[in-house]
């Protein structure tokens, strides 16, 4: 299995859609582990919310890059860029199966297409302007503001998420380039089988609605609770992950159950559309399984087992 270009399998897709499972079992039948591609999993004890891997599912299969930082710490591209081929070598060493697993876009082709990432400092004062407007106009006025100015790759920022707005604007300023001047490798660093996991708009919402109900009956308040007696702040960094934030408004008395669930539901929607940018229909480096065919886990195994045979 090792070559000059590792060979490593990619589970993508939309939130809701299955990445997990058909990650774990792929790696179970294959000999693999799991390398992480989803930000909101690098936090400790944010596990019902970001729809974490069980323990069980860590113990059948070892997962990289799971609960590596205190929900105080921020994390970036950079050190996502530094972390992740790490880890994929250790398991290619190992020859093992490294099986890259997430919905973050950004994150997944950053580390697929072999990115250089420019070090951009933080601009304190910026920043400070930004959070403010945040937190007074709403996170639709940073989007309308990196909208607005003239600079380049704005249409692939992850606009849904305030850290990574209020990151770009600042790249945009530094640099004229909402990704401050990132660019792709010339030859991937891979050789790499990238699944893509969809389904219809309605079957989705109708997924992430289930998903919501079971996360709160297995105790997501009780988790969030648990994380603000710790002294985690509403806004650090880790809390931009879509819930936590609605959830905190509601416990404080601030929104409705009704109100908080609606939100949290639409900014569902929302990401299902801007992860659906990341990882498009027509993209030929993906190999689309559609979760509502019963068959697609089995496609998935042939799919895998034919490309290693070709590798010899």
């Amino acid at each position: 299995m090792r070559d000059q270009h590792p060979r490593v399998v990619a589970v993508v897709g939309a939130t809701a859609t299955g990445k997990t499972a058909l990650g774990v079992e792929l790696a179970i039948r294959f000999g693999g582990e799991v390398v992480n591609g989803d930000s909101r999993l690098f936090y400790k004890d944010m596990d019902i919310g970001t729809a974490k891997p069980t323990l069980e599912e860590r113990r059948d299969v070892k997962h990289h890059l799971i609960d590596i930082l205190d929900p105080r710490d921020g994390y970036s591209l950079s050190d996502f860029l530094r972390a992740a081929p790490a880890a994929v070598a250790d398991i290619d060493q190992r020859e093992k199966l490294p099986i890259i697993v997430g919905g973050s876009g950004q994150y997944v082709w950053a580390l697929l297409e072999g990115w250089e990432v420019p070090e951009i400092p933080p601009n304190p004062e910026l920043r400070d302007e930004l959070e403010m407007q945040l937190v007074e106009e709403g996170i639709e006025s940073l989007q309308r503001r990196l909208k607005e100015m003239d600079a380049r790759n704005t249409d692939r920022v992850e606009v849904l998420n305030p850290r990574r707005l209020v990151r770009a604007i600042e790249r945009a300023v530094a640099t004229g380039d909402a990704m401050g001047g990132a660019s792709k490798s010339d030859t991937p660093p891979y050789d790499a089988l990238v699944f893509g996991l969809n389904a219809p708009r309605d079957v989705l919402h109708d997924r992430v609605a289930v998903r919501f109900e079971e996360m709160v009956a297995a105790g997501w308040l009780d988790e969030i609770r648990a994380l603000l007696s710790a002294g985690i702040d509403a806004e650090m960094p880790s809390m931009s992950a879509i819930g936590y934030r609605q959830l905190i408004d509601h416990i404080d008395g601030r929104k409705t159950w009704e109100a908080t669930r609606e939100e949290i539901l639409i900014g569902n929607h929302r990401l299902i559309g801007a992860q659906q940018n990341w990882f498009k229909p027509r993209d030929p480096r993906i190999q689309w399984l559609d979760i509502t065919d019963e068959g697609y886990v089995e496609a998935a195994i042939a799919m895998v087992e034919a490309w290693l045979c070709e590798a010899g």
